[in-house]
């Protein structure tokens, strides 16, 4: 623990209380030694995870899912709620999500505002797309600091300014790096993998295709699903093909090896109908990196030229099935595997989470060596 810091608290607003990136970025302040407070909702996601035991944690209660004005009403109540209580001279909040940021530009309060979703980036908000987008912009220039998961947000921004920070959803340090394994197996086989929170048709397409067209070959689920269509859909797949599994829910990091070890590739194939998945940068990426598994993405899109640069994994259309499968049966075991390898040899620092730079500028200007200009 850095003792300078002691005495500086950061009071975390979360949108979602488990969410892993929330729980890493806390995780590594406080281990930097500032006082850690974590407000946020339970969302019925990732509830297998946890934070640090020296870590406070409130939550806010249950926040319903597509309910923009109601949802906006009573987090602004119960920010208020927070701000009554937290709020000091050795404070600082910081705001996962545009929500609590708003608010607390309204406020007038000093806050870090982080950004891993472009919450107006989808179709339904493109005629006010202008306007949100220069809200954004001003709340990020009044901001404390803000970090931006993706290379992607920040040229969406153009905004060039020292207190901007990309810091992509890396794996956390806690993990250890396991050297690269030849499968020994000498058949024909290939295991798919999808991680995380299933919202796409495209994966359920891909899932299909390995399970109607390819019995040689297996597709693994991996994350918690609640009631509804995405899971009658994964069920559904599960009973029908006898080569479509579906795992459940997963402690992220602790479980990912084990998660990780189950399949040879990632599917990582989001839809690209919106502006939010064409310039994201999910963590998949450094997972699959990670545990030297080549990840399939969408081509098109900032996270197809990130996998190019790191050349890490396979572009394709996946926009239907028949594509889908003239991808699947154009793969080769063998050359499956040598990517696997290179991938192995990708330095090790470019796939582990680092927020350094990030963790010293909050310190100097709890110690009063920044002036945050407005």
């Amino acid at each position: 623990m850095n003792k300078q810091n002691n005495g500086k608290t950061i009071v975390f607003l979360a949108m979602a209380l488990s969410q892993p990136r929330c729980i890493k970025r806390v995780a590594s302040l406080k281990e930097y030694g500032f006082n850690c407070i974590v407000y946020g909702y339970d969302r019925g996601k990732y509830d297998v995870n946890s934070y640090p035991s020296d870590v406070t944690v409130v939550n806010l209660s249950q926040l319903k899912d597509n309910e923009y004005f109601g949802k906006g009403i009573k987090i602004f109540k119960d920010l208020l709620k927070v701000r009554r209580e937290r709020r000091s001279t050795n404070t600082v909040f910081y705001a996962f999500g545009l929500f609590y940021a708003f608010y607390l530009r309204l406020l007038g309060e000093r806050y870090i505002y982080e950004i891993s979703d472009i919450l107006y980036a989808y179709p339904k908000f493109k005629r006010i797309l202008g306007i949100l987008k220069t809200i954004d912009k001003r709340i990020i220039r009044d901001s404390v600091a803000t970090v931006m998961t993706s290379g992607g947000f920040y040229s969406f921004f153009g905004l060039e300014l020292p207190k901007v920070f990309v810091i992509p959803n890396r794996v956390s340090p806690s993990l250890t790096r396991m050297p690269f394994k030849a499968n020994k197996e000498t058949n024909n086989k290939l295991a798919f993998g999808f991680v995380g929170s299933l919202r796409y048709q495209t994966i359920l397409d891909f899932a299909r295709v390995v399970g109607e067209s390819f019995p040689q070959h297996e597709f693994h689920f991996w994350g918690g699903l609640k009631d509804g269509p995405m899971k009658t859909a994964v069920d559904g797949l599960v009973n029908q093909f006898e080569n479509v599994f579906y795992h459940g829910a997963f402690r992220s990091p602790e479980d990912l090896p084990e998660v990780y070890d189950t399949f040879d590739i990632t599917v990582s194939c989001y839809q690209v109908s919106s502006l939010n998945e064409r310039i994201a940068e999910p963590n998949k990426l450094y997972e699959s990196m990670f545990f030297n598994k080549p990840i399939v993405v969408s081509d098109g899109i900032y996270l197809s030229d990130r996998v190019r640069e790191m050349d890490c994994g396979y572009c394709i259309d996946a926009s239907g099935k028949a594509s889908i499968k003239r991808f699947v049966n154009s793969l080769n075991v063998e050359a499956v595997r040598d990517l696997s390898r290179r991938i192995s040899l990708i330095d090790e620092k470019l796939i582990v989470s680092n927020q350094n730079d990030l963790n010293e500028y909050i310190k100097a200007f709890f110690n009063g060596v920044l002036t945050i200009e407005r």
